[in-house]
């Protein structure tokens, strides 16, 4: 178990002169500027970052990294007595000008250059909401261009033209081109005012329709007919007659933009009133907007126009340069696909590749998740703007005609299983108060408005009321005998309802800030107790909502199990102290061919969900999820012999029509007591990595089942029986650890399967929502209270902690070992079962018999199959002659031609398999 080659960018360089890259970062410190101290941190960590590794490209580039870097964590003395700024005011567009770099280019050259500086987890957190406020500008500027057309007529591909400044130059009114530039200004301006929702996509979009709507209302009132397009939907029909009198007040065409441009109404009038109408207003009192401040017109007056332009550029100049950010107004230069990084403008309607680029980043397109994909209704070609407004919409109409109390029918459903008046009111909805007090709170960190705040905590409890109406009902049908006085009583278990529509909304609204995990800090809750809940909220809004939130949904859920549920504070290292972890074969119960599937079909159709919280015990059956012809004695993971397999069989009846088809065997295995609220929580974990395992595998170009079977049962004991592996660390940590050392051990010279951890990286890179923060920091060693964690690279937690852990275990696949070594069945995922042949349910262990419902034409080649009320009797009569066969004692002759050899059997044995084949079928 040698120590593999990192990755490809990781290499130690030569020695090379150095006098060639400090004069050009001396020349850059001195076009730019920068403070000494700046100058001398930035090369100092130059220097350090280019002895250890090889900085592959344009130096200039990685040099534009390391100025960054010390010029944003520089400290600046200002003339007030003890007072300081962050940053030194050095422009980042000019810095990335200067080095010949794209925006595109700086965001993944900065990502490297953070992983190998050891950048704290603040700065790498900067980053990426630059990164995601860049992704949000590039799309509102694409939907920015076609509305301004829409509105206004004149605008030409000329790059705008600022009047001469000699003072025998006659002021000329305005032109198009020149309030297009105003009204980006305008926008990127008052949007600096919005420090914490600045990325907020849908806000952002309802602040640019305001600033729209404002410069509209400045051109009609000063009736500038040679600007506004004559075909614009919110002019009035006597716009253009001679006699037209201009009214007292401006018109708003809030809601006609959102008609045609794909907005929201109510949210962008709310917006605008009550959140850019005080920023407007403060531009005037502060003179930076000259114009009549009570109406808020005159702005494209001669005398004015100008002056506010050269005003709002200044003004922005002042805030670009003090919070190191990029400089918005680069969409409006000659040369902006350059500068930003992109090859060809893309069409209004198509996502950008910017976007695409920045993947979980990014909110306009985030990947579907490998889990969870049965609930995803199908595919729409949208915007990221529609998008979002879509998500809005439909959450809008989904609680249309609600109030943020319970409804009637939950109070009447209530009173109907003898809860009483005061119980409600303590158990519902004084606790419901106190969470949206919570989560206002929270909003006020976002600057938002006291009007927005209450929209939003409004919507919030009526999407609460709403959702827990459903489960409340689904959980008294399958548990009747369950006192609602008891799942009343258990406040965490409503706390976690609130908190997951609480996250609907949020990503609804796209607030970046307050993205998953905060949701768990804003209510004070674990991962452990949120991820119980999910899959019930998809239930209730499944078919109300948009795709994009049941996919966050999934997403959240996958992050939950990944991760954040292995932390050190997690409620799970608890409950494994009193019960170890179980093993995948015993976390799956029976599915019945009718039962009501869930999300990824992984929740007991007969359990409630309340049975996580309040339930210590109980009897799990396992699922026949498993496709490998193993017994359970046979896993390397239980230390037995000779264990007898027993059956287990459901109790209820197939429903009609059903296909009852003959096919390969698939085992049973036993009943296993277990924490019930663990059972749960495995049964969705082991789920989810068999999935990823198999995704990677097919990346890797790993087919042979065998090999993966191996990887699983390597994978599973690290989990059953070196758990400590996963706390405070990540389930693809592990997986990736797994198959590198199964790979390595397995590798022989007639089947090359060894991987190198730059190829397992590479594929890793490749699935959908993956991040490569995952292997280039892992927890190495946790450390004393005054030591700060011990983090590095995959590849040295494998050397200096897995191989520890795992090496004995793994040495038993090779050498003389290797043919005693028995594997662990392989689970059939969420994401691989509806592969499966020949699917169905197994009826009976000791025969190859299967019922399913009848969804598509049975394929009669390969299969003896009786469909329920529609097929002859002779075909069941055939089925029948086969169970009481030895196997193999009956072939098919050609298509269409009936049963040609029989066994011989007498009246009795054939009364006995009958009977055996009926109880079994009752059993199901």
């Amino acid at each position: 178990m040698s120590k593999p080659d990192p990755e490809s960018y990781i290499h130690r360089n030569p020695d090379e002169s150095d006098e060639k890259w400090i004069a050009a970062m001396d020349n850059l410190c001195s076009e730019l500027n920068v403070d000494p101290v700046a100058a001398a941190k930035s090369k100092e960590s130059f220097s350090e970052i280019k002895q250890n590794y090889t900085l592959d490209g344009d130096v200039l580039h990685w040099m534009a990294c390391a100025l960054y870097v010390a010029c944003r964590t520089s400290i600046t003395p200002t003339v007030q007595s003890g007072k300081a700024v962050e940053g030194n005011c050095v422009s980042l567009t000019r810095l990335l000008r200067l080095c010949n770099i794209s925006l595109i280019q700086f965001f993944n050259k900065i990502k490297n250059w953070m992983e190998m500086a050891l950048m704290s987890t603040d700065f790498k957190d900067r980053i990426t909401r630059l990164e995601h406020k860049f992704a949000v500008s590039t799309v509102l500027f694409r939907k920015f261009q076609p509305i301004f057309q829409e509105i206004f007529s004149g605008l030409t591909n000329d790059p705008p033209k600022s009047n001469s400044k000699s003072k025998k130059h006659k002021l000329q009114p305005c032109t198009a081109n020149a309030l297009f530039e105003f009204t980006w200004c305008l926008y990127v301006c008052v949007k600096g005012e919005f420090h914490n929702s600045a990325d907020d996509l849908v806000d952002m979009y309802h602040v640019l329709l305001s600033c729209l709507d404002f410069v509209f209302a400045n051109a009609f009132m000063a009736r500038r007919k040679d600007l506004i397009n004559p075909a614009f939907k919110g002019l009035p029909e006597d716009w253009h007659e001679d006699d037209f009198e201009v009214p007292k007040k401006p018109p708003c065409i809030i809601s006609v933009l959102c008609e045609i441009k794909e907005g929201l109404a109510v949210e962008a009038a709310t917006m605008k009133e009550y959140s850019w109408r005080p920023v407007i207003k403060k531009f005037f009192e502060k003179g930076i907007l000259k114009g009549n401040s009570d109406h808020l017109t005159g702005l494209l007056d001669i005398g004015n126009f100008d002056a506010n332009l050269k005003s709002l550029n200044n003004l922005y100049e002042t805030y670009v340069l003090s919070v190191g950010e990029f400089d918005e107004r680069i969409f409006l230069g000659e040369h902006a696909n350059e500068q930003i990084g992109t090859k060809n403008k893309v069409s209004k309607d198509e996502i950008s590749q910017v976007i695409a680029s920045f993947g979980p980043s990014s909110r306009a397109c985030p990947d579907t998740p490998l889990t969870g994909r049965r609930y995803l209704a199908r595919q729409e070609k949208l915007t990221p703007v529609s998008e979002a407004t879509n998500s809005l919409a439909r959450l809008a109409a989904f609680l249309r005609h609600t109030r943020p109390k319970p409804s009637p029918h939950l109070l009447g459903f209530f009173a109907d299983c003898g809860v009483s008046e005061d119980a409600i009111n303590a158990r519902v909805i004084e606790p419901c108060q106190g969470w949206q007090e919570q989560f206002a709170s929270s909003l006020q960190e976002t600057n938002c408005s006291r009007e927005t705040i209450a929209f939003r905590c409004n919507m919030v409890t009526c999407l609460y009321y709403k959702v827990l109406e459903h489960i409340i009902r689904e959980e008294h049908r399958k548990k009747p005998q369950l006192s609602l006085q008891i799942l009343l009583s258990q406040e965490t278990y409503q706390l976690t309802v609130y908190a997951c529509c609480t996250e609907v909304v949020l990503h609804a609204y796209g607030v970046h800030s307050l993205r998953f995990p905060r949701v768990l800090q804003i209510y004070g809750l674990s991962a452990f107790h949120f991820y119980k809940i999910i899959e019930l909220v998809v239930q209730a809004v499944v078919e109300k909502l948009s795709r994009d939130v049941i996919k966050h949904l999934n997403a959240v859920e996958e992050q939950v199990l990944e991760s954040l549920v292995w932390t050190s504070d997690s409620p799970l290292w608890e409950q494994l102290t009193k019960t170890p972890v179980p093993a995948s074969t015993e976390v799956y119960v029976q599915e019945s061919p009718n039962s009501r599937r869930t999300i990824g079909g992984m929740q007991s159709p007969v359990s409630a969900a309340i049975d996580s919280y309040i339930t210590p015990m109980a009897d799990q059956a396992k699922k026949q999820l498993f496709k490998d012809n193993v017994k359970p004695g046979q896993s390397l993971l239980v230390q037995t012999n000779n264990v007898k397999q027993e059956t287990l069989e459901s109790a209820s009846p197939p429903p009609a029509p059903s296909v009852v088809d003959t096919a390969p065997n698939t085992p049973n295995t036993t009943p296993k007591k277990a924490n019930n609220s663990l059972i749960l929580f495995f049964r969705k974990f082991y789920s989810l990595a068999v999935v990823r395992m198999n995704d990677l595998c097919t990346r890797l170009g790993l087919t042979d089942d065998e090999l993966k079977r191996k990887i699983w049962t390597c994978l599973e004991y690290s989990i059953m029986h070196q758990t400590q592996l996963m706390r405070d660390r990540h389930l693809d940590q592990i997986l990736m650890c797994a198959v590198y050392v199964i790979c390595k051990v397995s590798n022989t010279a007639t089947n090359q399967v060894e991987r190198t951890f730059a190829d397992i990286m590479r594929c890793y890179r490749q699935r959908p929502l993956a991040d490569n923060h995952v292997y280039r920091s892992v927890l190495i060693n946790k450390g004393s209270e005054e030591e700060s964690p011990e983090r590095g690279d995959l590849i040295n937690f494998y050397n200096k902690v897995y191989v520890k852990c795992m090496q004995a275990f793994a040495l038993r696949f090779t050498g003389r070992h290797r043919d005693e070594c028995s594997l662990s069945p392989l689970p059939a995922g969420r994401a691989s079962r509806a592969g499966r042949s020949p699917g169905g349910q197994r009826v009976s262990e000791r025969h190859q018999l299967y019922v399913k419902p009848l969804t598509t034409p049975p394929n009669h080649q390969h299969h003896l199959t009786y469909r329920f009320s529609r097929s002859p009797a002779k075909d069941l009569h055939a089925i029948n002659t086969m169970v009481s066969c030895e196997v193999g004692g009956i072939k098919r002759a050609a298509e269409g031609s009936d049963v040609v050899k029989r066994a011989r059997y007498t009246a009795a044995g054939v009364a006995r398999k009958l009977q055996g084949l009926v109880s079994d079928r009752q059993a199901v």
